[in-house]
């Protein structure tokens, strides 16, 4: 959990919002969520909820947990239309982004009939 100021700092920033944007958006106050980018002060599950929602992350991520039971499926097992092709940093981002394995088939599904429309044209 040490990474969890880190982090969501570095998430907020990356999604362009202020200190103000981000809290308002949470329901905290700025002041509560600059305590927490400074590891003086922990959210609560319920403001972690909400942080992660409005920063596009999994909790596992937040919380510097390498790899969730989710990600250690797709590692470990992944669906056979793709495993020649996924590599650890497409896993990570499929973990960060909380997409689901049918998510991830229909992505695929899509792509490779994009890529046959394109084969024909």
């Amino acid at each position: 959990m040490n990474d969890l100021p880190k982090k969501i700092s570095q998430r907020r920033k990356l999604q362009g919002f202020t200190q103000t944007q981000l809290a308002q958006s949470v329901g905290i106050t700025q002041a509560f969520l600059a305590e927490i980018e400074k590891g003086r002060k922990r959210p609560s599950l319920e403001v972690l909820e909400k942080l992660c929602d409005a920063l596009g992350c999994s909790a596992d991520y937040l919380l510097g947990i390498p790899k969730s039971r989710h990600h250690k499926m797709l590692q470990e097992n992944p669906p056979s239309h793709i495993s020649p092709v996924i590599t650890e940093e497409m896993l990570k981002e499929i973990e960060d982004r909380n997409i689901t394995q049918d998510d991830l088939r229909l992505a695929i599904k899509l792509a490779q009939a994009m890529k046959e429309e394109g084969k024909k044209a």
